[in-house]
């Protein structure tokens, strides 16, 4: 059956990159609901459910990871910062993921991650470094899409400031 593959990451909760097949026009190919075998590239990877019921016109499956997409988030310490000020705190974060192409085709990827959102007027969030990413202002949630060539790799900067008031706790990460 033809599909679009699509590998997508979240470095911040997990570093392996899975794989989703969108299949277009799936309602021609009378699949029925429940288990099926999948094949990709050849290979037996293994057994998923097919949920037909779905009145969307792309079904998704998921075909697990796939270690020819290497992923690394790295905090650089030396862009890291704590600052008073007056009466208020100042953390940066800079984030630095690498992600790497090792297979001998091109593939589509997305990357996603976040940055802190607050619900207190007295804490700031300011957004300093997103490499081309696109930020949701209401979730926090950056996201990069990306071809990313065979055997290739490249850098994505996710770098953020928090402003607090000294006598309040926070964790930022």
């Amino acid at each position: 059956v033809n599909a679009t593959y699509t590998y997508a990451v979240t470095p911040k909760l997990n570093t392996n990159a899975f794989l989703t097949a969108s299949i277009t026009d799936w309602g021609k190919y009378n699949f029925l609901p429940g288990q099926a075998n999948l094949f990709f590239e050849g290979t037996y990877i293994g057994k998923s459910s097919l949920n037909t019921d779905d009145t969307s016109d792309t079904l998704k499956l998921s075909l697990g990871m796939d270690k020819g997409i290497v992923v690394t988030r790295t905090l650089q310490k030396e862009m890291t910062q704590k600052q008073s000020i007056g009466s208020n705190q100042k953390e940066t974060r800079d984030w630095v993921i690498e992600v790497k192409n090792r297979k001998n085709q091109a593939v589509n990827l997305l990357v996603e991650d976040q940055v802190p959102v607050t619900q207190n007027a007295a804490i700031e969030v300011e957004t300093q470094t997103l490499s081309g990413g696109n930020v949701d202002a209401n979730t926090g949630k950056v996201t990069w899409t990306m071809e990313l060539k065979p055997l290739a790799d490249k850098k994505l900067e996710l770098k953020y400031q928090v402003k607090y008031p000294k006598n309040q706790m926070l964790a930022i990460n």
